[in-house]
């Protein structure tokens, strides 16, 4: 009988679920400030480069890991945000996510008067 090899199924996120004991809901504030949406998430002890963040035009998704915990947020807003404006920066354990709300007019299509 011939062997049948089973592929086997890698993570290409920086946190992969399967290392980490314990999952956590991290501390987090959202608010309105300078016409910009703001959301702020506190990592401790969280290197850059294992925080992934996925915006989509009414939800983020963030995960980070470090020694054996898993920071999970998954955010569903009830208004919209101009996904490709969306900016991050990350400074001794804080995340702060700049968030342009979506206008729709921006996106109007000028119809020209004869």
């Amino acid at each position: 009988m011939a062997e049948t090899k089973v592929a086997e199924r890698t993570e290409t996120t920086p946190a992969k679920q399967a290392e980490y004991r314990y999952r956590v809901t991290p501390r987090h504030g959202l608010y309105f400030e300078n016409g910009k949406w703001i959301l702020e998430v506190a990592l401790p002890g969280v290197a850059k480069d294992k925080v992934t963040l996925k915006v989509l035009e009414d939800s983020i998704l963030l995960r980070a890991g470090r020694d054996q915990i898993l920071y999970s947020l998954d955010l569903e807003f009830d208004f919209k945000i101009e996904k490709e404006k969306v900016t991050a920066s990350y400074n001794e354990g804080l995340l702060k996510v700049e968030m342009v709300p979506f206008n729709p007019m921006d996106h109007a299509y000028t119809v020209k008067i004869e």
